[in-house]
């Protein structure tokens, strides 16, 4: 029996491991020493490193949180349960080598493979039902948005920013016991949070922060773009003198540069968050989608004038590719 009390968003959980799973976490579970000696960090004295019991318990509440137990959260998952109480941030680290090696070593536990590197721990003895949150779809009735609008719009100004992370705002608003969020799942609020900012423009980003949308650099740039003029970021690591703002020549003449000499992620590939950087640094030239009538760079990508150059996919890691 395995007791948790989330501080973040005060929820009770208790976990019993039924026999059958209780008796399968001790028949092919691996030590410290083993786990080191397969590939995992040796400094032992500065990492966590949780039991198997302790993982089971984290995946089965990441179960009932509606979340599917993808490897990085259940590193945080571990983490909060450590903590109890405490400041997660005093839990020292968990090496992600010795956290999926314990896994794959455990009969009650199955690892399937995911995007890139990333994996999902799955219960072999129970159904999956999970919310894919970042699903495009919304099934949540007007009332749960309007309750999230009057919030934010009421309380704006006196409450400070949200965690910049998905996981971490849902948690936090979680915590807050809004009417409108009553009975949700913590992935059903991971989902909630994702389709305020891409979809319904109730929440946005500003120094890698969540803020009300109206507060937001998406907001400051939506007003830019109808105004034609660029936003000019303040970026310590950004060249001294202003750069001349590509014009849409310049745009389909370095964008067809950039893909013709990539090979990362793969040949004719780049990863949308690198093309600034790359029409700065290999052209000295500032890419600036407001000044060309955008407030989102995947939208000015996906232009009818580059249509013969690029098209933009995206990855189950929600990470875009031109």
């Amino acid at each position: 029996r395995f007791c948790w009390q989330a501080p973040r968003y005060r929820a009770h959980l208790c976990i019993t491991l039924v026999p059958e799973l209780a008796a399968m976490t001790g028949s092919k579970t691996i030590s410290s020493q083993q786990a080191s000696r397969t590939g995992t960090s040796p400094n032992k004295s500065k990492l966590f490193e949780p039991t198997v019991t302790a993982v089971l318990a984290a995946v089965t509440s990441l179960y009932k949180d509606e979340l599917k137990p993808y490897g990085r959260i259940l590193l945080k998952r571990l983490r909060e349960i450590e903590a109890g109480d405490g400041d997660v941030e005093t839990v020292p680290h968990i090496d992600p080598r010795y956290l999926r090696r314990l896994c794959e070593n455990c009969m009650a536990l199955c690892v399937e493979p995911a995007d890139g590197r990333e994996y999902a721990v799955l219960l072999k003895q129970r159904g999956v039902s999970f919310v894919d949150v970042c699903s495009r779809d919304d099934p949540y009735p007007e009332s749960l948005w309007t309750g999230i609008e009057e919030y934010f719009e009421n309380e704006s100004v006196k409450l400070p920013a949200l965690p910049g992370g998905r996981y971490a705002c849902a948690q936090v608003l979680v915590g807050r016991k809004l009417p409108c969020l009553e009975g949700r799942s913590l992935g059903e609020v991971c989902h909630i949070v994702q389709l305020a900012v891409s979809q319904r423009k109730i929440l946005g980003y500003r120094q890698g922060c969540m803020v009300p949308y109206s507060r937001s650099e998406e907001f400051m740039k939506e007003r830019a773009a109808a105004r034609g003029v660029a936003v000019r970021a303040s970026d310590p690591q950004g060249p001294a003198a202003p750069l001349r703002v590509a014009n849409w020549q310049d745009v389909r003449t370095c964008l067809a540069a950039i893909l013709d000499s990539s090979t990362s992620p793969g040949v004719g590939m780049v990863t949308m968050s690198n093309v600034k950087r790359l029409f700065r640094s290999r052209f000295e030239l500032d890419l600036s989608e407001t000044v060309l009538g955008y407030s989102r760079l995947c939208e000015l990508l996906e232009d009818q004038r580059l249509h013969d150059i690029c098209e933009i996919h995206t990855m189950g890691n929600s990470q875009a590719i031109v």
